[in-house]
């Protein structure tokens, strides 16, 4: 029995292929095991835990190679989520994004990322089934002035170390001395860490300024053939004035439509590392 899991949170089964297929991959590239986690919310018009318990006994039987145990729960979404890393014993969950699903629903990319906002452990959305025969071979990841970019590089390095994949490393240029001289610092961490690991990445300049920089940073990795981009979610506690009316940069990525799966990572104090 493995002692860590990736989690395939299957919200209300609408979007069981994406999620499942996105989750055994993970399972399989960081050797964890794998849980199908279903909650039933009273908020939601969600089947009954029994009713589901028949859907999760299937898809066990579907996936035996990755051997998937399930959970059903009854609780409250957002907190059962949060303690994923104590409860599951969790390392990623896998969560499916419907852009065209209405608000109220648990697969709307609002309500994902709501769900989500306070969870530890890196969550993958996906809008597709995992079709590539080489999943994930190109990662993608901006690094930039800020220290939350340093956040990315343990997944980064993961899927480098784990999967074989090919990383890029996309920047802006920063005319700005101050900036530029924090983002070569971040950069210079970058490097001894990778260094450490025996992990190589590319660079790709990302043209153009944005409000929304990771917006163009996703456009531009979708455009050079990265299959999954690693990003930081905005830390609700700095978020500024036109974040706080018009969203902040994950509202938008995550629904990005060239349906490039997002490993979000949230802010936090600590940083999160596998037992490798």
């Amino acid at each position: 029995m493995k002692d860590q899991f990736v989690i395939a949170y299957l919200a209300d089964f609408s979007m069981t292929q994406e999620v499942v297929s996105h989750a055994c991959h993970m399972a399989r590239m960081l050797n964890k095991g794998l849980i199908l986690l279903y909650i039933e919310d009273s908020r939601y018009h969600l089947p009954s835990v029994d009713e589901a318990e028949k859907t999760l006994l299937r898809l066990e039987k579907e996936h035996p190679d990755v051997n998937p145990a399930h959970v059903a729960l009854k609780g409250n979404t957002r907190e059962i989520i949060n303690a994923l890393p104590t409860l599951l014993n969790g390392v990623v969950a896998v969560a499916g994004i419907d852009t065209h699903a209405r608000i109220g629903s648990l697969c709307n990319p609002k309500r994902v990322l709501h769900n989500f906002a306070q969870c530890k452990i890196a969550y993958l959305t996906v809008q597709q089934p995992l079709a590539d025969p080489t999943p994930y071979s190109n990662v993608a990841f901006s690094i930039d002035f800020h220290k939350e970019s340093k956040e990315k590089l343990i997944w980064a390095s993961y899927f480098a170390r784990f999967n074989h994949s090919r990383l890029r490393m996309l920047h802006f240029q920063y005319n700005d001395p101050g900036l530029h001289n924090k983002w070569h610092n971040n950069v210079l961490f970058m490097d001894k860490f990778f260094s450490g690991l025996k992990v190589t990445y590319d660079t790709l300049t990302v043209e153009g300024r944005a409000l929304f920089p990771e917006t163009i940073v996703c456009r531009t990795a979708a455009d050079a053939g990265c299959s999954l981009l690693v990003s930081v979610t905005t830390d609700t506690r700095n978020r500024d004035v036109i974040e706080w009316f018009v969203g902040a940069q994950e509202d938008r990525i995550v629904r990005n439509p060239r349906q490039l799966p997002i490993l979000f990572i949230n802010p936090r104090n600590d940083i999160y590392v596998l037992c490798d």
